[in-house]
This record gives C-alpha cells, sequence and structure tokens, in this order.
C-alpha cells in the first residue's frame, strides 16, 4: 500500500491545498496538532476505558492493552464507556483547535464549524471486532458534499493497529452503490479494495487526516493486543446546509443510546464547542441505502 502524502509544508497555501485535495481527495498533515495536547486526551480517554475495564489491569493504562472485556462498537456494554467519554469536555475541545478551524475554512474559502457529533473510535483487536468497512461520508452526513472529515489518531497507529487508509482520487468515481456490511456504519461502498491507489501511514498523536465526503475510506483489521483510539471531527461552510436529523440536530454521537448534550456537559466550563451556529440552514435527510444517487457539483472540481 502507497504512503500518505505529507502536505504539512504547504497547511497555509490554500491554492496548493484545494488542488491536492481535489486530485486525491485527502490531505495529510504530520504533527499539525500540539502533542501535549492530543497526549492530555489520550490519558483523560485511557482512565475512562481502564475504570471501565475494557483495559489490561496489569499493564500502564496508557499503553491500551486490551482486556476481555473491551466490545466493539454499538454492541452490549459499549455505551457505558462512551458516554463517560462523550461527557470529556477536552475530546470535544479538540475538535475546535484554531489549527483544525482555520485549516477547514482555509480549504473552504471561508468561516467554518465543526459538527457536534464528535466521533471517538475505539477499535479492539480483530477478530473479535469488525474495521470501520470502506465507505464514503456523504450517504451519512449528507447536507452539504464539501463537508470535510479530519482523521485524528490519539494514540500511535501503525498499520497493524488498524489505522485509516484512503483511496486517492475516489471522488472521481462519485456517489457509489453501497450494500449492507458488518462494522460501524453497517453499509460498504462498492469499490475495489485492491486498487493501486489506496494509501495509508504509520500515524502518530499529532497527526491529521483530512478528506471530502466522496472520499472512499475505511480502517483495516487490529492484529495488535492493543485498542486503537482515534476521533473523526467534520467540519463546513457556515453558509452550506447541513442536514437535519431524524432524531434532533446536533446531538452527540450515537444519541439517544448517549444522552444529550445538556446531561453530558454539566460542569464544563463552555459548550460553545458542541453548538451549531446561529442562522445554519437545514435540509432534510434521505434513505442513505437508496441505490442510485446523483452526485452534487463540489468547490473542489473532483475530476
Amino acid at each position: 500500500m502507497k504512503e500518505l502524502t505529507d502536505s504539512y509544508g504547504d497547511v497555509l497555501d490554500a491554492e496548493v491545498l484545494r488542488a491536492r485535495l481535489a486530485a486525491d481527495g485527502y490531505l495529510f498533515f504530520r504533527g499539525l496538532l500540539p502533542v501535549d495536547v492530543v497526549g492530555d486526551v489520550h490519558a483523560q480517554l485511557a482512565r475512562i476505558l481502564y475504570d471501565s475495564d475494557w483495559l489490561d489491569r496489569d499493564a500502564d493504562p496508557v499503553r491500551l492493552v486490551a482486556s476481555g472485556r473491551a466490545v466493539e462498537e454499538g454492541s452490549a456494554g459499549f455505551f457505558g464507556a462512551y458516554t463517560a467519554i462523550q461527557s470529556t469536555e477536552a475530546f470535544h475541545r479538540l475538535a475546535v483547535r484554531p489549527e483544525l478551524l482555520a485549516l477547514a475554512g482555509r480549504l473552504l474559502g471561508e468561516e467554518a464549524f465543526a459538527h457536534p457529533a464528535h466521533i471517538c473510535r475505539i477499535a479492539p483487536p480483530s477478530p473479535g471486532a469488525n474495521p470501520t468497512p470502506i465507505h464514503q461520508d456523504y450517504r451519512f452526513i449528507q447536507g452539504c458534499v464539501d463537508t470535510l472529515t479530519t482523521w485524528l489518531p490519539l494514540s500511535e497507529a501503525p498499520p497493524e493497529i488498524g489505522g485509516l487508509r484512503v483511496y486517492a482520487g475516489s471522488p472521481r468515481l462519485g456517489v457509489l452503490p453501497v450494500k449492507a456490511s458488518d462494522g460501524p456504519g453497517m453499509m460498504r461502498a462498492e469499490a475495489d479494495e485492491n486498487h493501486p491507489e489506496w494509501r495509508t501511514t504509520s500515524y502518530r498523536p499529532g497527526d491529521v487526516l483530512l478528506f471530502g465526503s466522496l472520499t472512499v475510506h475505511g480502517a483495516m483489521p487490529n492484529r495488535t493486543n492493543r485498542l486503537r483510539l482515534s476521533a473523526d471531527f467534520r467540519y463546513q461552510a457556515r453558509s452550506a446546509p447541513m442536514a437535519r436529523d431524524l432524531l434532533g440536530t446536533g446531538k452527540p454521537h450515537y444519541h439517544p443510546d448517549v444522552p444529550d448534550f445538556p446531561t453530558l456537559t454539566r460542569g464544563w466550563t463552555s459548550t460553545d464547542c458542541v453548538e451549531v451556529p446561529p442562522g445554519v440552514r437545514f435540509v432534510d435527510r434521505w434513505d442513505p441505502r437508496v441505490d442510485e444517487v446523483p452526485t452534487p457539483p463540489s468547490r473542489f472540481a473532483y475530476a
């Protein structure tokens, strides 16, 4: 599998970044975020997982060595630990770091904001847990096709622990058909798993992988004895439409299995990192499983 291209040296050059995103469908930045900030979030979440008995009692919690009680995302026993993670202010505040908001705004050409549904991925070792199948975010996010996703490793993530891989150039395929699949999201894009343009790297805390909603991506199997800990944050332009959620817009990830923000945010210093800005326009959702979905025009001119 090919290595991701590092765009850190061009992080302030909007023209170069937009052209690269249009060509490849992704941007990778080695060390964009302060390691100590990411490390603090890692330590807080590791303590939650340790207290939830997801980690080996005989190992340092920071190493994330999995116990036999670590479970797959969404399964029985998942939501107690996940609710505690979603109650952690430092995790949510990571989504509104100035480095990430400025990067999204630079690419979109206007002020951007982070969707409130900040996602933490806790991937136990395979085969006990299924990796996230290859997919495009557009069917899940909807709203604006130019919504951007950032994937952040919160711990060391070499390929063998199941780091993310992206299919370079895949936005040019348009919105792909899907079929049912195991793993988070429960849908798999009908794309070539063995195409030569799949790319990944050995991720480190502080790294940021950004991609568009038409980019095919997915996790690899976790072949270690440790949990893989990562975050997904999504950004859109304030002028762009946001899809209205059936259970209420601006809710936490996995709501209602996870309580609403008024409960999660008790004792926080501020809730601005989980709020939708005023004036954002909302549109209705469509069934993400439908076969034929027209490919909307994108400001990144995928071609």
